[in-house]
């Protein structure tokens, strides 16, 4: 337990706490976060801007441009987070982000073990999805383990804590959206004919994990409650939106206009970023009063 009289500036204007919880990210961190940087590059190149062209630059062929653009939307997204944790100073403010990568990695694992024959083997596409999905759903959580012990486990000396209602938020969003991405992925025909544009048991599945990311987010930033810790996570996860909101706009003519769940998609993404915004501007105004004292 580090005491406030321990604690020092260094050159770049962080808290230097001593002894092996000092908040810093370990090299071999910065490596991981460096190459995953290129591959999600790579993958939000091949979908996001090049939604109809999978069945050269990806995978497995998806028909649907919606589907190859919300993938693409999470790889461009987590671009930001690992950028910050390739050029960050301390390990808790990009901690909470391992934990729901972790799970996405156990789903998409599952998901290609699951559907082994759709994908075009032999491909280079397919041989940079099958090594990415055998080595990471081990090195994420081995990643965090392993820098876990740098978290000083306290608030920064001008921080901010979340309010109780707004963990209640966090919490039951977290829960539903995780529903919806168990739903997604233990059983996807039975959703497959409700949702809002073309999916197959497969992409259904990839969807789901792309579900689950935000809503272990949540929860995670919940638990530990910190804004430093969570800041981040939001961040990244407002940049997600942003991109869904132009793939939606790029693919409209693949939604079904007859089914209200079309629409609702739509609102909640808005919904979503507008609620992202205000979280962000009552804690960063929090952080401010902190500062002022």
């Amino acid at each position: 337990m580090w005491r406030a009289d321990d604690v020092t500036t260094n050159a770049g204007g962080g808290e230097d706490r001593p002894g092996p919880a000092n908040d810093h990210i370990l090299v071999f961190t910065r490596v991981v976060a460096a190459v995953v940087v290129g591959i999600l590059f790579t993958a939000w190149f091949a979908l996001y801007l090049h939604p109809g062209e999978t069945d050269h630059r990806f995978a497995w062929t998806i028909s649907s441009r919606m589907t190859a653009m919300l993938m693409g939307a999470g790889y461009g997204s987590a671009i930001l987070f690992y950028t910050r944790v390739l050029f960050g100073r301390r390990w808790h403010r990009v901690a909470l982000g391992f934990i729901p990568t972790t799970v996405f990695t156990w789903l998409l694992l599952a998901a290609t073990v699951l559907h082994w024959g759709k994908f075009r083997h032999g491909s280079v596409p397919f041989m940079l999805w099958v090594w990415i999905y055998a080595i990471t759903p081990i090195l994420v959580p081995a990643v965090w383990l392993m820098n876990r012990p740098r978290d000083p486990g306290s608030p920064e000396s001008e921080d901010a804590v979340l309010a109780r209602p707004i963990r209640a938020v966090l919490v039951a969003v977290g829960v539903l959206l995780l529903l919806v991405a168990a739903a997604l992925f233990l059983r996807p025909s039975a959703l497959i004919p409700a949702w809002p544009w073309p999916l197959t048991p497969l992409t259904a599945r990839a969807v789901a994990g792309f579900v689950a990311l935000p809503a272990v987010a949540w929860l995670a930033i919940a638990a530990d409650s910190r804004w430093s810790a969570g800041r981040v996570a939001v961040q990244t996860v407002a940049l997600g939106v942003i991109l869904l909101l132009g793939a939606v706009a790029r693919a409209w003519s693949e939604f079904d206009h007859s089914n209200p769940l079309s629409y609702l998609y739509v609102a909640g993404l808005a919904g979503t970023l507008v609620g992202l915004a205000a979280l962000y501007a009552i804690e960063e105004q929090a952080v401010a009063h902190a500062r002022r004292r």
